[in-house]
């Protein structure tokens, strides 16, 4: 089941004066682009070529509904949506139903810093700690050097420490736990993808502008460019009827990757009233609205929010990435820009960026010179957004070759060779397992642990029925899994594999955000224990003294806690 619109998206407001002297040239490339279409041996694809494509894909990735927006030669070409927003409801997608599109906030972080050194409140080359003075990281240099135009770019080394997002009460307690955090590489040595920056983003715009950050992106973004439903607040979103459901498996403990076929897809709750994670992620929108932003990076929009020359910095190559992730829709070395990735795909120059929520996954990549541009989301975790970007450019810009080609089974060898090596790293786990159990009785280990990136940790021991907290789950080894308020009741876990720890057992605690986190932890061997959160599992490493007292404990993600006397 598919609505669709195939009208061009056609502003009613006047010009935006930075947009005037661009006209001439904007027509000039469209008149170039038009006539470098024109001219290849073959036709560019049908909308039912393309219907037929999505609909086969959706199937062979198990996709419930995909939103799906593409401009040609600068103008709308279609925006479209396919599929249903629930499972089990008839409700169809269409270009106005509401998407998390994860990471493709990057790009309106970026956007958002660019009004603010237009506006002259700020420049590229501030330094972080001149309008963020409480700001730190893991060394005292790269505190006081970090500057505006590196929080946009990947190359600070902080990598992406989601673990804080269940725990952090807001954004700043976010950023205030990075100095603890262990940097993945060194500041501007080269390119590591980081969520963080993004994050410290938002803080940085707001405190500038004295405003949300959703507010401003809405005011000086989104209202001009009549995006009209886009918005960074869950809460808003869901308050719509025309919103898609994410859909994950509830089952636990399934070794393999999210991309594949598994325990039975549901709907999951949406997570986060406020996300502490904006504009790194976020940010919701739809087919139609994505359709005007891509208009606007493509120049063609006539309310323009900002000048060309940020637009053309913006999509500016400034850290090298020599291997390209799955999502990234260019060949052999690219680079990343501001909030977009960037480099050649066969003989034509993308500009593009990807995203992941709980239960969402969307791509985006523009080819400037020939005024096009493809958006797609569906609503669960899978390859298909990536592989039908990458079709679609291939499609209007490739030779035969890549026009023929088969990007469905590029992915589906890939997560095969992930979910191998992932059973046998199981397997292997399973096979170094000593038939011990504690060393010491479970109550030596109880009490209470820190340390500056996790906070407290609190053990204690558990005879009763097992209380644990059993979120909405997601998969791939990320944080999405946090459940929200919004969690709901009727979730089951009837169809998980895990069975009520014997009495008694250890509980370990941890202050999240929303709900305090409870893990029970069940041995594994000798001073070691597993917990399960949703479908992450922690490992716990207790520490020995040589009199066999524990001193202090050891956790997947959260490094090592110092018991507190």
């Amino acid at each position: 089941m598919l609505k669709s619109s195939l009208h061009p998206l056609r502003t009613a407001c006047a010009p935006h004066p930075a947009a005037v002297w661009r006209v001439a040239a904007v027509l000039l490339a469209v008149s170039a682009a038009t006539a470098s279409l024109a001219s290849q041996e073959h036709a560019p694809p049908s909308v039912a070529e393309i219907d037929a494509w999505v609909e086969a894909g959706m199937e062979r990735w198990d996709v419930p509904g995909l939103a799906l927006a593409v401009v040609v030669d600068g103008e709308v070409f279609l925006t479209r949506g396919y599929g249903v927003r629930e499972l089990g409801q008839p409700a169809a997608v269409n270009e106005e139903t509401l998407f998390s599109i994860g990471s493709c906030s990057k790009a309106f972080g970026a956007a958002t810093l660019a009004t603010l050194v237009e506006d002259g409140a700020l420049t590229w080359d501030d330094r972080i700690v001149d309008h963020l003075p409480w700001f730190r990281l893991h060394d005292p240099w790269t505190t006081q050097e970090i500057r505006v135009h590196d929080i946009v770019t990947h190359r600070v080394g902080t990598g992406s420490n989601q673990q804080l997002r269940p725990l952090a009460q807001n954004r700043r307690d976010y950023l205030s736990r990075l100095p603890y955090s262990v940097p993945v590489h060194t500041f501007r040595d080269q390119y590591g993808y980081t969520n963080d920056m993004l994050i410290l983003t938002g803080e940085l715009v707001e405190t500038v502008s004295g405003t949300t950050w959703d507010a401003f992106a809405k005011e000086r973004l989104w209202t001009p460019l009549g995006m009209n439903s886009t918005t960074a607040r869950m809460s808003t979103a869901n308050a719509n009827r025309n919103h898609a459901m994410p859909h994950a498996f509830i089952e636990r403990r399934y070794v393999g990757s999210f991309n594949t076929a598994g325990p039975a897809l549901e709907p999951v709750a949406w997570q986060y009233p406020v996300d502490v994670t904006v504009p790194s992620g976020g940010v919701v929108s739809t087919a139609a609205d994505m359709a005007r932003w891509m208009k606007f990076h493509l120049g063609t929009h006539t309310a323009a929010p900002l000048s060309w020359a940020s637009v053309e910095r913006m999509h500016t190559p400034h850290t090298v990435i020599q291997n390209p992730s799955s999502w990234m829709t260019f060949d052999g070395p690219g680079a990343y820009a501001m909030g977009w990735a960037t480099g050649h795909f066969g003989t034509v120059r993308t500009v593009g960026h990807a995203g992941n929520a709980l239960g969402f996954n969307c791509s985006i990549a523009l080819v400037p010179e020939h005024g096009f541009g493809v958006f797609t989301n569906g609503n669960r975790n899978s390859e298909l957004p990536f592989v039908l970007t990458k079709w679609m450019v291939a499609r209007f810009f490739g030779d035969k070759e890549m026009r023929e080609h088969d990007w469905h089974g590029d992915r589906e060898r890939s997560v095969a060779a992930s979910n191998a090596e992932a059973i046998e790293a199981e397997q292997a786990r399973l096979d170094a397992r000593l038939p011990q159990g504690a060393s010491i009785p479970l109550d030596a280990y109880v009490g209470t642990y820190k340390n500056g990136y996790a906070g407290e940790l609190r053990v204690r021991i558990a005879d009763g029925p097992a209380d644990p907290l059993r979120p909405a789950e997601g998969r791939g080894a990320r944080w999405d899994a946090t459940p929200g308020v919004h969690e709901r009741a009727e979730a089951s876990t009837a169809n998980t594999s895990v069975a009520e720890p014997s009495a008694p057992y250890l509980i370990a605690e941890l202050d999240g955000r929303e709900r305090p986190i409870r893990l029970p932890l069940e041995p594994w061997h000798l001073d070691q224990f597993d917990a399960w959160y949703g479908d992450i599992r922690i490992r716990f490493s207790f520490d020995l003294s040589d009199m066999a007292e524990v001193t202090g404990v050891t956790l997947d993600y959260y490094g090592a806690f110092d018991r507190v006397p």
